[in-house]
């Protein structure tokens, strides 16, 4: 009789066991999807703050080449038809270089069709004049073939083009200006609305929740994981082993 019951009650113990062990299963994997989740829209977010970081970057990087080019857009290039001083029917065409900014700018070289007409060490607030060759056709349209190349206050050299364009020169590996090298044209800056924004310090990155050895999905989480896991399929093996006992003793 005594052992009967004690089968029963290692069946009972057994069964207990695996519904135990099956509720701390499911526990477990409502667990793992919730830090799952969890994982995943702190990533989202990581991500969302990173790309407003660089959207910030870009904005401040663009706002500097305007700041840059601000100077450069004030020096204007045309073209003047004073009569030559020998014979009225000859004139004698010179390009004008205007600096209309409060800052001056060094190392001006004017060319035209890819001549250099003249160079100047430094040009100050006002304005310049190169001559061209004398001509009794005077074309109103040679402005489009003369380039100046200068240097502002910052360093950097510019190309401004006889029809407007704008061009600095391009960076090498170095951080040096590449001679003969430019960029794609930029648009002129007319006007100057206000004080220019400071730059903008970028925040740190920062890593995701959980992605250190702090985080609860970092190398302690997956160790207590293991534990846990281990403990389970004990339960479960200790359990199957009492419902098998205690079912074969009630049966033999």
């Amino acid at each position: 009789m005594v052992q009967n019951l004690v089968a029963v009650f290692s069946l009972l113990v057994g069964l207990a066991g695996l519904a135990l062990s099956y509720q701390a299963h499911q526990q477990k994997v409502r667990q793992e999807r919730q830090e799952s989740a969890l994982r995943a829209e702190e990533l989202q977010k990581f991500q969302r703050e990173r790309e407003q970081e660089m959207e910030l970057q870009e904005r401040e990087l663009s706002a500097q080449r305007q700041r840059e080019r601000h100077h450069a857009s004030m020096i204007s290039v045309r073209i003047a038809l004073p009569s030559s001083s020998l014979d009225d029917s000859w004139v004698v065409p010179k390009v004008v270089i205007e600096n209309c900014s409060n800052q001056p700018v060094r190392d001006v070289r004017v060319s035209f069709h890819g001549e250099v007409l003249g160079e100047s060490p430094f040009l100050n607030t006002g304005r310049d004049a190169f001559s061209m060759p004398p001509t009794q056709t005077p074309d109103g349209d040679q402005v489009r073939h003369v380039t100046v190349e200068f240097t502002d206050v910052a360093g950097i050299r510019w190309r401004r083009e006889g029809y407007g364009a704008l061009r600095r020169a391009r960076r090498g590996t170095g951080g040096t200006e590449s001679g003969g090298a430019w960029e794609e044209p930029e648009p002129l800056v007319i006007e100057r609305a206000g004080r220019p924004p400071g730059p903008l310090a970028p925040s740190p990155a920062r890593m995701p929740a959980g992605a250190g050895h702090g985080g609860r999905a970092g190398w302690g989480g997956a160790s207590v994981g293991r534990r846990v896991g281990f403990i389970l399929s004990a339960v479960v093996l200790v359990s199957v082993v009492l419902v098998a006992g205690g079912a074969w003793w009630l049966l033999r």
